[in-house]
This record gives C-alpha cells, sequence and structure tokens, in this order.
C-alpha cells in the first residue's frame, strides 16, 4: 500500500504535468517538487509518473531539444446534470459546510462544489437558489471558529504523519493562563466547527483536547513516539461528551416526565441500554469515564434527572444545588 507521502506526491506530479500543453521534463518536475517542499530523487519521479499513468492519460513526447516531456490530460466536468434529490442534497452540502468557512478544508470543500455548480446548466443552478425559500439547514452543533493559523494545521499534519513530537504553547481556557507543553500529537479532530488536536501531554502525563486555535506558538521536534493501536475508537467509546477522565464508571441515572421522553428522541445514542420503567420513567445506562461535562449534562434536566450511580456524581450533584441555593436565596 502507498503511504502517505507517496499519494500526496503523486497528485502533485499530475497537477504539475495537468498545467502545461508543452509538457515537463523529469529535471523540470524535480524543480517544481523542490519549489513545493518536496525533495525526491529522479528514480522517484520517474516511478511515480509509471504508478500515475496505470490510473491517468500520462503520455510523453520529445521536445526541440531531444528530451523526453511528460503529459498529462486536464479533467474537467462539463455537461453534467443532477435529479431533483440529487440538487437538494448540493444545497445541504452548501448549508453544512458555511460554518467551516474558516477551516481550509471547509474552504476547498465550498471552493469544489461551486466549481461543480459552474458546470451544470442554469437550470439546475436556479433550482438550488429556488430551494433555499423552501429549505433551512441549522448546523447548531458547530460554532464557527474566529480564525485559523492554516500553518499550524499542516505543521500538525506533518508531525501526526510522521511520528514526531510537538512543543506548543498554550492558552487553557479552564484556567485563563499559558502553558508550555511537550505533546504526542494523535489525531486532529474538526468538532463543532472548530479544529481539536488530540494527543498526550508529557506535562499533565495525560490525553488531552487541545482547541488548536487556543496554540499561540509551534515547533516540531526531532523526537518520535508510537500512537496505540485502536487509539481514536477507544477514546471515543470512553468519551461521554467532549471530555475524558481517567476514572472508569457506570452512568445510571433515572429520568422521569419529559426528560425521559426526550432522552428517548434525542440522546438515546449516548446510552448504553436504556430500561422502560413505570409512570413515565427510564434508567439510562451508560459505561465512560468520569469527566466534568456528565455533571453539566446531568443538570440540565433538573429534578426530572436521578443519579444513581456513581456516588462521586451524586455528591457533585448536591453540591451544586446547595450552591446555586445559597446564590438565589441571598437575594
Amino acid at each position: 500500500m502507498a503511504d502517505v507521502r507517496q499519494i500526496e506526491r503523486q497528485i502533485h506530479i499530475l497537477s504539475i504535468l495537468s498545467e502545461s500543453k508543452m509538457g515537463y521534463t523529469i529535471p523540470e518536475i524535480h524543480n517544481n517538487l523542490k519549489k513545493l517542499g518536496i525533495d525526491v530523487s529522479r528514480k522517484t519521479i520517474e516511478r511515480d509518473i509509471d504508478d500515475i499513468s496505470r490510473h491517468f492519460f500520462v503520455y510523453e513526447e520529445k521536445n526541440e531539444e531531444g528530451e523526453v516531456c511528460y503529459k498529462a490530460d486536464k479533467y474537467n466536468i462539463k455537461n453534467i446534470t443532477f435529479t431533483l434529490p440529487e440538487l437538494i442534497s448540493i444545497y445541504f452540502l452548501k448549508e453544512i459546510l458555511n460554518p467551516y468557512a474558516v477551516l481550509d478544508v471547509g474552504k476547498t470543500a465550498r471552493e469544489m462544489l461551486d466549481n461543480l455548480l459552474q458546470n451544470v446548466p442554469a437550470v439546475n443552478q436556479n433550482y438550488i437558489n429556488f430551494i433555499s425559500d423552501l429549505m433551512k439547514v441549522n448546523p447548531s452543533e458547530a460554532v464557527p471558529e474566529k480564525y485559523i493559523n492554516e500553518d499550524y494545521i499542516r505543521i500538525i499534519r506533518e508531525a501526526i504523519e510522521k511520528n514526531l513530537r510537538l512543543k506548543i504553547e498554550y492558552f487553557s481556557f479552564d484556567s485563563n493562563e499559558m502553558t508550555r507543553r511537550k505533546i504526542d500529537p494523535y489525531y486532529l479532530e474538526i468538532r463543532e466547527g472548530c479544529y481539536h488536536l488530540i494527543c498526550y501531554c508529557h506535562l499533565r502525563k495525560e490525553i488531552r483536547d487541545f482547541r488548536v486555535s487556543r496554540i499561540k506558538k509551534l515547533e516540531i521536534l526531532n523526537e518520535t513516539f508510537k500512537r496505540p493501536e485502536n487509539f481514536y475508537e477507544e477514546y471515543n467509546r470512553n468519551r461521554f461528551e467532549k471530555m475524558i477522565g481517567d476514572e472508569h464508571i457506570t452512568l445510571k441515572i433515572i429520568f422521569e416526565g419529559q426528560a425521559a421522553r426526550y432522552i428517548k428522541e434525542y440522546e438515546a445514542h449516548r446510552a448504553d441500554r436504556i430500561t422502560d420503567l413505570d409512570d413515565d420513567k427510564i434508567i439510562f445506562e451508560k459505561k465512560t469515564t468520569y469527566s466534568p461535562d456528565i455533571l453539566q449534562w446531568v443538570l440540565r434536566f433538573g429534578g426530572d434527572a436521578e443519579v444513581l450511580e456513581p456516588d462521586a456524581l451524586k455528591f457533585e450533584i448536591t453540591w451544586e444545588i446547595e450552591r446555586m441555593h445559597k446564590k438565589y436565596s441571598n437575594k
């Protein structure tokens, strides 16, 4: 199987070969790749061209100096038409991408859709505009990022790909302070409209989730690490909402009335098991790790939620209710 670097390099070569009707010699392709920060041997480029030619029409001709030049046909989408359900889906995609416009992937995806729509009949474009008067898409969980440093994203991707450690300066929202850390970057995750870096933090000696927009300085180190196998699957399994904790727990809660109906309708996916009880009640059960967002989630349901397990969560809720009572009873 080709590695990511090889695939990226071959995409660049195909793009270079598609740029000129005159074609490029191997030395010219080599120089173009070096400008992109890709320094490989000419023999490697020849192997890449052979590999590309198995899937795309790449051909060679001799120029006036007798040198072999390589060319590739530029692929264009023309005169494409869509069914009505497909046009509705394109409108849906455009709207879903709106909160991600600041992210490099979101911006590129929008440009791809716009380029695609430029090659469809005008009647198709008009129908997509018409749909906006009939249907609205509300990506409510996505919070648009104000700014993202695309150089940082590129460096992080390179570090993840090469298993290289990073040194960062990070502004913590919780502590409201800047810290310097060494981290092992495991995954970039796009969540709720923002880039997050899931990593092992050597300062805290635990897995952390850093929002990339809060990274103020970033340096790639000549130190390697090994990411645990099946890390992301295990990480997701132990995460209730956004955070992950160290202590494994069984979360058991009785919901009643409207809260019970809401859980079954909208949040059943969070549970490992939901058991119906009498009197419009349910028991919600979930094996997870203990994290602060569980407390915030349970408090949303007020008196319609009763925690059975764990005891630590029962204590936290009691303490929080008493703290709130003191604030409001003094006014």
